[in-house]
């Protein structure tokens, strides 16, 4: 039974109230306005909640600000208390506590000489400040640049303080979105942000674009099965396109949400077009779906980086974008990429970009402006210069490192030089950095 329009409107309504910025900003001065009734964690914990609400500086600058007192020469137990009041991560971490998704980049050397330690993503970071005392923290800090590279936006400032607490000389943050990056420099003067973006860490070499003409795949969509990826809206802009586009989705269970119940929503809403549903499939066969697609598309309002629109990007593909995402990759949307969606007229703007992505040439524009080389260059320049700036000695590089799902170095004689620091970490924290890190976060 196809589902009512009262239904589509009732949707719609919904999803208004959930991502407009009139209503997330206002949620957040509630919330500061809240605190000034609650004892100290939980206001720090209603602020970090407010601030990572509000996207127009004209609102969370005076949150910040609040922020900013209330925490001003706190120490670690009051971060801890927040999180534990704003934050989903102190579960997570509980529940499995080993490290993932987690590389070094660099080895310590003599006379001081930092390594680098890159997490993704947050619960990452939260693994390792809640699992280790301070004099173990000191230790690591002081052996290593820590960087966090952020799955979302916002990202979590109770985590955020916590990290400014512990690590004597700070952390950096490359952020899932610019839009978010005045923000994390605002923050605190001990959280510094790399160029670039969470997302940028593809490697170009595994793409081999086919021409226009000979793809076969009108529509691509990558994206989980979860609610934030708003599979309705494009279902329901599918019932305006012609039935004989050729539309694959691929990806995975979230939450409650299945490869059934996404057929089934498209099967309610009356899609004509016979969908191609995939799910779970090896990097190697996305990507060559990806590289045999005319269009690439999410139709996320907000979200982190959406690194498989990078990947379409390399891929040759036209990316698509509902117009007004926080979401990384949009950045990236230009005349030589893709193009931005109205949101009421979806079907109308995917089937002009259909008629003209022949004329674009996204591989060659990524190549140029975001590969993982230009995202490691840009990394190794601003720590090398930091490292300068605090006359400590830099005469490496950095490892080769990208992302196929997960972080990979790639270059053999590199993993083998890095073995000796992952094996003293191991030594010294058995139970966070396990033995078989460095292949447990590729896989």
């Amino acid at each position: 039974m196809k589902l009512t329009p009262l239904f589509l409107l009732g949707t719609r309504l919904s999803d208004t109230l959930r991502y407009s910025e009139t209503v997330r900003s206002g949620v957040g001065r509630l919330l500061s306005f809240a605190a000034l009734w609650t004892k100290k964690p939980t206001r720090v914990a209603l602020l970090t909640r407010a601030l990572s609400l509000c996207d127009r500086p004209a609102t969370w600058q005076p949150i910040l600000k609040r922020l900013q007192q209330e925490t001003h020469g706190a120490d670690d137990r009051l971060w801890r208390e927040a999180m534990q009041d704003s934050s989903r991560l102190p579960g997570l971490v509980k529940k499995d506590p080993a490290l993932t998704r987690t590389v070094l980049l660099k080895r310590p050397g003599e006379n001081g000489e930092k390594g680098v330690l890159l997490h993704y993503f947050e619960y990452n970071l939260a693994r390792l400040l809640m699992a280790l005392p301070a004099a173990d923290l000191q230790w690591l800090a002081a052996r290593y640049d820590i960087v966090l590279a952020a799955s979302w936006t916002p990202t979590d400032y109770a985590l955020l303080g916590l990290a400014t607490a512990l690590l004597p000389d700070g952390i950096w943050v490359q952020p899932a979105t610019h839009g978010e990056r005045e923000r994390l420099t605002r923050f605190h003067p001990q959280l510094r942000c790399l160029p670039g973006l969470a997302c940028d860490w593809v490697e170009p070499a595994f793409y081999q674009p086919k021409p226009w003409s000979e793809r076969s795949i009108d529509i691509l969509m990558v994206a989980n099965w979860g609610d934030f990826k708003r599979h309705w809206e494009f279902f329901d802009a599918l019932t305006r396109l012609p039935k004989e586009l050729r539309v694959v989705l691929i990806g995975q269970n979230e939450g409650r949400n299945t490869r059934e119940t996404i057929a089934q929503l498209a099967q309610k809403i009356g899609v004509p077009q016979n969908l191609e549903i995939k799910e779970s499939l090896p990097i190697a066969e996305v990507t060559r779906l990806q590289c045999d697609s005319k269009i690439s598309m999410v139709i996320s309002r907000r979200e982190g980086g959406c690194v498989a629109m990078v990947e379409s990007l390399f891929a040759g593909a036209a990316i698509a974008m509902r117009e007004g995402a926080s979401i990384g990759s949009a950045a990236h949307i230009n005349e030589k990429t893709g193009a931005f969606l109205r949101p009421s007229h979806l079907a109308e703007d995917i089937q002009a970009l259909l008629q003209r992505g022949s004329g674009l040439d996204s591989a060659t524009w990524a190549a140029d402006h975001i590969s993982c080389h230009i995202s490691l260059a840009a990394m190794e320049a601003t720590l090398r210069e930091h490292a300068k700036a605090q006359n400590r000695p830099w005469t490496y590089g950095l490892a080769k490192v990208h992302w196929r799902p997960h972080p990979v170095l790639a270059n053999a004689e590199e993993r083998q030089q890095m073995q000796s620091a992952y094996d003293e970490l191991h030594q010294r924290f058995p139970h966070l950095f396990t033995q078989d890190l460095m292949t447990r976060s590729a896989s």
